[in-house]
């Protein structure tokens, strides 16, 4: 049950604690593998991010136009039916998405990632630190 606490008055009324990450704190997971996707979501839940996963960037598109934004985007690069960098391209030319920062996630290694325009490049196999290191900064 949440803290209440005694208004003027003597009504309560319910006040909301945030820990950890605040409440912009949600996480957009885009990778094609199912369980790198669910465990990733999975470890930053655990870390008290709220996440929320698609499987490739169409998915991701469809996700960010219909909900409130993320406060990073964690982008695999090569997925199906649209890959990262075509999504990247998408998110830029659309002003309402085009600030949202994303942190690329690849197992690709320098391939292909300088045209990218990443706020963060990460290796796959991901480690967890970097990945939280790479989140304070933007959530």
């Amino acid at each position: 049950m949440a803290p209440r606490a005694r208004e003027a008055g003597g009504n309560y009324s319910v006040i909301h604690f945030i820990v950890g990450p605040t409440s912009s704190g949600t996480v957009l997971v885009v990778d094609d593998d199912p369980d790198i996707r669910d465990a990733l979501c999975e470890l930053l839940e655990d870390e008290g991010y709220r996440a929320v996963s698609a499987a490739n960037g169409q998915e991701a598109l469809t996700y960010l136009k219909s909900s409130d934004l993320p406060c990073v985007i964690l982008l695999d690069l090569m997925m199906p039916i649209m890959d990262g960098w075509e999504f990247r391209r998408r998110q830029k030319c659309d002003p309402e998405l085009a600030n949202v920062p994303v942190v690329v996630v690849t197992a690709a290694g320098q391939y292909g990632t300088s045209s990218i325009d990443a706020a963060r490049i990460l290796p796959k196999p991901l480690r967890l630190e970097h990945v939280l290191d790479a989140l304070k900064q933007y959530c």
